[in-house]
């Protein structure tokens, strides 16, 4: 089979699959496999592809048609322009999470020139703390994550992104992180879907990505509670939480913020104009004990 005889098979079985780009993902496959740009198809429709790889490509448009994501099956996903390994034990890394590490990178430069300490809890596959990490040089990076296997994803991306040159912690939140360790920035993306809107997430998502770092509890801000609550135990003065937050969360969390002493509360929109990430500033008194959002 030629090039182009080898996509139009990619594109139709897609299509007939009900995917809604499959000429956009035919190629993104086939760019892979043949480790080539899409554009080269273009300037060589007839060459032939070897046995191998149609049957390779075959494979992909396979799993593709039964809605697993293009990341995992490519097992890579760019991320403010790095290629991070994934695979099914951890979130693919989203483009709306982008400011929030564009942001933090500014906020680092301007107010820790010589470096920083920064916690990147609920790592995942390490975009964040990762990201962080390769283009704010002076910073010292923690990773940590509950499960061990995102964790062992997370090692991968900074052996091959950052040179390994990070801490990485594996445990509950904060009971992973030493005593007396303490940081500037603290960063999360928690889990934070309500457990009851779970089965009606599109289906590449709940039957695909791990259910662990998508289920908030109940509310959905369950673990929003904990950071929050705990956080102070690990931040220096002044120290800034960052959190990634849901669709209309941020009324909520933002209570939560302002109950537990955290002042200059700032929010950062995603690409579309929606609040994704909310920051603040511990203050010098110790957070409240008392009764957290329901």
């Amino acid at each position: 089979m030629t090039i182009k005889e080898i996509l139009d098979f990619g594109r139709l079985t897609l299509a007939q699959a009900g995917i809604e780009y499959p000429g956009l993902e035919a190629e993104i496959l086939l760019s892979r496999i043949l480790d080539q740009d899409r554009v080269y198809f273009y300037t060589h429709s007839q060459e032939v592809v070897d046995l191998e790889r149609i049957e390779t490509y075959r494979s992909a448009i396979k799993r593709r048609c039964q809605l697993e994501p293009v990341a995992y099956i490519l097992g890579k996903k760019e991320f403010m322009g790095m290629d991070f390994f994934v695979n099914d034990d951890v979130l693919i890394p989203r483009p709306d999470t982008e400011p929030m590490v564009e942001y933090l990178l500014e906020y680092l430069q301007v107010n820790y020139p010589e470096g920083a300490k920064v916690l990147d809890l609920c790592t995942g596959s390490g975009a964040i703390g990762i990201s962080i990490k390769k283009y704010f040089k002076p910073a010292i990076v923690s990773l940590s994550d509950f499960s061990e296997a995102a964790l062992a994803v997370a090692k991968i991306n900074a052996a091959q992104l950052v040179k390994g040159d990070l801490s990485l912690y594996q445990g509950d939140l904060f009971a992973a992180i030493p005593q007396g360790e303490t940081f500037d920035v603290i960063v999360s993306n928690p889990p934070y879907i309500r457990r009851a809107e779970m089965s009606g997430l599109a289906r590449d998502i709940v039957e695909y990505e791990p259910h662990l770092a998508l289920d908030g509890g109940e509310s959905g801000l369950d673990f929003y509670r904990r950071i929050i609550a705990e956080a102070y135990l690990f931040l220096e003065k002044d120290g800034l939480l960052a959190l990634e937050i849901g669709d209309d969360q941020a009324a909520d969390v933002i209570e939560l913020l302002t109950h537990d002493g955290y002042q200059e509360i700032q929010t950062i929109t995603d690409l579309s104009g929606q609040i994704r990430c909310l920051t603040g500033k511990l203050s010098s008194l110790k957070p409240r004990d008392n009764n957290k959002l329901g």
